[in-house]
């Protein structure tokens, strides 16, 4: 498999290129790594969709749901 293309790992073929690239773009956006904005460690992510929690100071934020804005 080349590299870069791991987020379309399920999708194969299928729904267009257009839809293909959308949800590649919102996928590693998700999934990228974060700080926290308190402390700033790197185990800032997504508890529930719109919820962002830090794993090291429990500091929580509500935000979007594929990426916080802080």
């Amino acid at each position: 498999m080349a590299k870069g293309k791991k987020s379309l790992k399920g999708l194969g073929a299928r729904y267009g290129i257009k839809i293909r690239k959308q949800y590649t773009k919102v996928h590693l956006q998700l999934k990228g790594k974060r700080t926290c904005p308190e402390c700033g460690s790197a185990k800032f992510g997504r508890v529930a969709v719109g919820i962002w929690s830090c794993r090291k100071c429990g500091f929580k934020v509500a935000g979007a749901a594929y990426d916080v804005k802080v």
